[in-house]
């Protein structure tokens, strides 16, 4: 009986083989003794793959954004930077500083008014960053909520990189 197996490592190596069963465990074994050797602990999994964390170093959230009152904000505005990314930082940020991806519609949109940009709706704000993946929206109306995806962290760690330096 003929099986097929497919890997994507987050390194960015990818595996595929067909065949037997044995010949297929074979081939994978050899396939993660290639791959470097990193141990990757429960926390590490958790949190998105950083491939440009080579290329310089990790953005300073606690510099970019403020946590008062249970809300964070953004300790500046920024000249270039528009609601939509606002606020795809401040849930990077609230994530990295506090650990919770979600946040209520109505909570990220105050910290988006308090870091002083004013979108005249969140939701059609944002409707561009959930089409690409960035984001995921939860629930309805008033009790809508967002998460932002790894690729959403992804994104905004490039924008705090740009802002940081």
């Amino acid at each position: 009986m003929n099986y097929k197996l497919r890997i994507k490592h987050p390194s960015g190596a990818e595996f595929e083989a067909e065949g037997p069963a044995e010949f297929i465990l074979s081939e994978k074994e050899g396939f993660l003794k290639a791959l470097p050797a990193k141990e990757n602990t429960e926390k590490d999994a958790a949190r998105p793959s950083r491939e440009p964390k080579e290329q310089g170093r990790e953005p300073d959230w606690a510099a970019l954004a403020d946590t008062k009152n249970g809300l964070t904000t953004l300790k500046n505005k920024h000249l270039g930077v528009k609601a939509g990314t606002a606020a795809l930082l401040l849930l990077a940020a609230e994530y990295q500083l506090s650990g919770s991806r979600e946040l209520s519609a109505i909570s990220l949109s105050r910290a988006v008014k308090a870091s002083g940009y004013a979108p005249e709706r969140l939701d059609r704000t944002l409707t561009k960053a959930l089409k690409e993946g960035l984001l995921k929206a939860s629930g309805t109306k008033r009790n809508r909520s967002y998460e932002i995806t790894d690729r959403g962290l992804e994104m905004a760690w490039i924008e705090a990189r740009k802002l940081n330096t």
